[in-house]
C-alpha cells in the first residue's frame, strides 16, 4: 500500500584508514587474530570499536548473533496501522502488525531488479518520530547481493561534526512517477487486494537532489532545494559533502505554507537525533540477545569505559577519571563480594569496611585533613592489625603442631 525510499545504515563504525607499512601490518595481524579466534570458537570477536564508552551497543556482540546493517525507512511506510491519519482506507482500523509483511526492493531506472524479505518486527521511534528500523531475514545471503548491485552502506555523521547554515546537502532517494496516489504517497486502492497490481501504476526512479541547510526548528532541520522533493523521498538519507548521513527525510513543507521561507523545504531529522534512536534500538536488541548478567556487564563497560566497571576508570587520554561515582562503585564492590565469598566471609569484610568508615569520620571531625591521606592511614592501621592476627594464628598453629 505504501512505498518510499529506504537505505542501509551500518551497525559498526567505518574502518580507520591505515597509512604506512606498520599500520597495514598491524591491521593484517588484527584480521589474522580474528580469523584464528573464529576457527577456534566458531564466531568472531565483538567489534574493537575504540573506547568502550563510545562503542555502539551491538558492537558488544559477535557479528554472528546480530545484524551488520539496519534498514532505515519511514515509520508510516512500514507500519500503516500506526499512522491512520495518513491513510483514507477504513479497513486499516482492523490491521495489526501480524497482518503485515515487509520487503526491500531495488530499482534501476524504474525497473525492479531485486526484492529481499525483511523481518516482521520493525522498531519504531519511542517518541513517535516518523522513522523506523527493519532487518533482513537472511542477511548473510542478502548483503553480498546488494553489494553486487552497487548499494552503499551508509554511516551516520559524527556527533562532534557541526551543522552550518547554507551547508551543501544531497538528498539521495527515489521519486514516484505516475500512478494515482494521495498526498502522502500512498496508492489509492480499494478493499479488493487482487486489484492492487492493476491499480498501482507507480514507477520509481532514482533521484539525487542537492540542497542547502536553511533553517532549524528544535530538533528538525530544513533545507531548500531548487524544486521541492517529489513523492517517494520520505525516509531518504541526507548526505553531507563527505558522504556521511547527516539526516533522514521526514517530509516536505507544503508549497502553500504561510511561512514563505519554509514553503517547499525538505524537513529532515538530523543525524544526532537519529543516533539517539539507533542507540535506543540497539540497546533493546542487545538486551534480547544476552543473559541479564552479561548485558549488565556491557552497560557497566559503556558507563565506566572499563571491563568490569571498576572504581577507577580511564578517560580518553589514558588518565584516571576524577568524577568516579562512589555510590555506584561501592554498590558494585559489595555485589562482587557477595558473589565470591560465603555469607560469613562477606559479613567479616563489611564489618572491617564499616569500622574503617567510622575511623575516617572521626579523624575528619577531630583533625581534618586530606581525605586520601586519612584513608591511607586507616588502611595501614587495618593491615597492621590483620598482620598481628595472622601472626598470632601462625604461632598457635606452630604450637599445636
Amino acid at each position: 500500500l505504501s512505498r518510499a525510499t529506504a537505505f542501509l545504515l551500518a551497525v559498526d563504525p567505518p574502518e580507520k584508514k591505515h597509512e604506512g607499512a606498520s599500520q597495514h601490518l598491524e591491521m593484517a595481524e588484527t584480521r589474522r587474530q580474528a580469523r584464528s579466534f573464529k576457527r577456534e570458537h566458531g564466531f568472531t570477536l565483538a567489534s574493537p570499536g575504540g573506547q568502550m564508552k563510545d562503542m555502539g551497543w551491538l558492537e558488544f556482540a559477535p557479528r554472528e548473533f546480530r545484524p551488520d546493517v539496519h534498514v532505515v525507512a519511514s515509520s508510516h511506510v512500514l507500519s500503516l496501522f500506526l499512522w491512520k491519519e495518513y491513510y483514507p482506507q477504513d479497513w486499516l482500523s482492523k490491521v495489526r502488525k501480524e497482518h503485515c509483511r515487509y520487503s526491500l526492493e531495488v530499482f534501476d531506472e524504474g525497473n525492479s531488479v531485486a526484492e529481499f524479505a525483511l523481518e516482521g518486527e520493525p522498531m519504531h521511534h519511542p517518541e513517535g518520530r516518523d522513522v523506523a528500523l527493519a532487518h533482513f531475514k537472511d542477511e548473510d545471503v542478502i548483503l553480498p547481493k546488494l553489494k553486487d548491485l552497487g548499494i552503499d552502506i551508509l554511516h551516520l555523521r559524527g556527533a562532534k561534526a557541526l551543522y552550518e547554515k547554507d551547508e551543501n546537502i544531497l538528498f539521495d532517494g527515489y521519486a514516484v512517477v505516475g500512478g494515482e496516489t494521495d498526498e502522502n504517497n500512498n496508492a489509492n486502492i480499494n478493499n479488493n487486494a487482487e486489484e492492487k497490481e492493476e491499480q498501482d501504476g507507480r514507477v520509481f526512479h532514482p533521484l539525487r537532489q542537492p540542497g542547502n541547510l536553511s533553517f532549524r526548528l528544535n530538533d528538525r532541520f530544513f533545507a531548500t532545494t531548487d524544486i521541492p522533493l517529489p513523492e517517494g523521498m520520505c525516509g531518504a538519507p541526507a548526505l553531507d559533502e563527505k558522504g556521511f548521513c547527516c539526516g533522514v527525510v521526514e517530509g516536505i513543507v507544503p508549497t502553500d505554507h504561510e511561512n514563505k521561507s519554509l514553503a517547499g523545504s525538505a524537513a529532515f531529522m538530523p543525524s544526532y537525533v537519529m543516533q539517539e534512536f539507533v542507540e535506543y534500538a540497539e540497546r533493546k536488541m542487545l538486551r534480547a540477545l544476552m543473559p541479564d548478567d552479561l548485558f549488565q556487564s556491557c552497560v557497566a563497560a559503556k558507563k565506566t569505559n572499563t571491563i568490569g566497571g571498576g572504581v577507577f576508570k580511564l578517560e580518553g587520554d589514558g588518565n584516571y577519571t576524577t568524577n568516579t561515582n562512589w555510590e555506584e562503585a561501592y554498590d558494585g564492590i559489595t555485589k562482587e563480594l557477595k558473589s565470591r565469598y560465603s555469607k560469613e566471609e562477606y559479613e567479616a569484610y563489611m564489618s572491617v569496611v564499616e569500622d574503617e568508615k567510622e575511623q575516617i569520620k572521626e579523624i575528619l571531625n577531630k583533625e581534618g585533613g586530606d581525605m586520601q591521606e586519612i584513608m591511607h592511614r586507616v588502611r595501614e592501621r587495618t593491615l597492621e592489625l590483620r598482620e598481628k592476627v595472622h601472626e598470632e594464628y601462625r604461632k598457635q598453629q606452630s604450637k599445636d603442631t
